[in-house]
């Protein structure tokens, strides 16, 4: 709950009122698709969130299919903003992905030992633990978890890829939006990228 603040009838003073805190239930609905549901019934403000909500998501699609990234880039990339003009004829600032020239290095490194040597995803961190000079980690030390994360993204492959989750869970690939490939310089190329995968499944269920 937030609160906003009004003016009390007797006193005068500021006082304090709840107000539900819509923007986080806004943030979910862009993940899944609303139309299904019947109008039938609903208030004007619900009607006109859920028009806003297929408004951002749409948008948002068409920025991942486009190719541009959304929120900070995955380890190995950096983002590089450009300026590109929509179909309207008005100028936006876009970001597309380039590769960091140590840390893609690293997710390289990454692949070959899971896709070629077969490594587990907590050997692969303990190796990279061995030598942080070489295999730099964002904050503290290399986790399973971390090392999951940079080999199930399929955006080192050069795709664009959004709402792998729903609401915090694992979303059906099926409803994951996707790009065209290409549309940034892989890190790896996809036949790697699968053979990386074999095991995941597992892995991520005893992690």
């Amino acid at each position: 709950m937030t609160t906003r603040l009004s003016v009390g009838e007797r006193t005068g003073r500021p006082v304090a009122e709840p107000r539900p805190q819509r923007w986080s239930r806004l943030w979910a609905n862009l993940w899944t698709k609303r139309s299904g549901i019947s109008e039938e019934g609903r208030d004007p403000l619900a009607l006109h969130h859920a028009e806003t909500t297929r408004r951002a998501r749409e948008a948002m699609i068409e920025i991942v299919r486009a190719g541009y990234q959304i929120g900070p880039p995955p380890y190995g990339y950096r983002a590089l903003r450009i300026r590109v003009t929509d179909p309207s004829g008005r100028n936006k600032l876009r970001a597309v992905l380039v590769p960091d020239w140590q840390t893609a290095a690293v997710v390289k490194q990454i692949f070959v030992w899971r896709a070629d040597d077969g490594l587990t995803f907590a050997a692969v961190a303990a190796r990279l633990n061995a030598d942080l000079r070489q295999y730099p980690v964002l904050s503290g030390r290399w986790t399973a978890k971390a090392v999951r994360r940079i080999v199930t993204n399929v955006k080192y492959t050069g795709r664009q890829v959004w709402a792998r989750t729903v609401a915090g869970s694992p979303a059906p690939v099926e409803h994951w939006v996707i790009s065209a490939p290409m549309v940034h310089e892989p890190l790896v190329d996809e036949r790697v990228f699968r053979r990386a995968q074999h095991g995941a499944g597992e892995e991520l269920r005893c992690a």
